[in-house]
């Protein structure tokens, strides 16, 4: 027990780096030379969800792995609660209901570790876990970017779907889903590109699907299960587990 919350521990000291150096980066730059705000959101989300690998590769066992993040909402909640009353901060980060970033902190890391309990800890696979969050958040990021500048095919056909999201935009985010879907699993598996290539076919599009159809932001959690089970049930289809 005492060597899992050294590595826990050891995983927060890392992720604390990893956050602040790179969230005062954007800050600096923000500061000097203001970004739009949907972009800068979307940067501060990419820092966030990319903090995934942080944690996988800092800890040593998947239970101190799962911990990290439940650690994260812990030491930023009392802050944000803070923060959340200053409108200036509001602001900048674009809230688009009160209370969105506790929210988003609890659903981000909480799904973090959820997933990294099911990928490492039940199924052996922590790559799944890097796969399913990346493939969430770079392909969310996508599907918002490309489809407020270029989505001119809004989804008006069905009734439950955000009428403010577009074909254009769902398209991006299965494109970027897939090649980072295709670098977490070559990377961190070490999975050969003949198997990885089928999961990550059956996958992407899923994901882009699950972004589509689900409202209120809770995509955060949807996509990143859908994903997560898409590659692992590609993998059982194809012998490989």
């Amino acid at each position: 027990m005492e060597l899992i919350m050294m590595d826990v521990l050891n995983g927060l000291k890392y992720f604390l780096i990893y956050m602040f150096s790179i969230a005062g980066v954007l800050f600096l730059i923000n500061k000097i030379k203001p970004l739009p705000k949907e972009l800068f959101r979307k940067l501060f989300h990419f820092v966030a969800f990319s903090s995934v690998v942080v944690m996988i590769y800092a800890a040593k066992e998947w239970i101190a792995a799962a911990i990290i993040p439940v650690g994260v909402i812990i030491i930023n909640y009392p802050g944000l609660v803070i923060c959340s009353k200053n409108e200036k901060f509001t602001t900048m980060f674009s809230e688009r209901r009160p209370g969105e970033m506790k929210s988003s902190l609890f659903q981000l890391f909480g799904t973090m570790a959820v997933i990294i309990t099911i990928s490492w800890g039940i199924l052996g696979h922590k790559e799944l876990a890097v796969a399913a969050i990346l493939m969430w958040g770079f392909g969310d990021a996508a599907a918002a970017l490309i489809g407020k500048r270029f989505g001119r095919h809004k989804v008006l056909r069905f009734k439950f779907v955000d009428h403010k999201k577009s074909w254009e935009g769902t398209a991006a985010m299965s494109f970027v889903a897939f090649v980072f879907g295709m670098a977490s699993l070559l990377i961190v598996g070490n999975v050969p590109i003949s198997n990885c290539l089928p999961a990550v076919i059956v996958a992407a599009p899923m994901a882009a699907i699950t972004e589509l159809v689900t409202g209120r932001g809770y995509d955060t959690v949807t996509v990143p299960f859908v994903s997560l089970f898409s590659i692992y049930a590609t993998y059982i289809v194809m012998g490989i587990v």
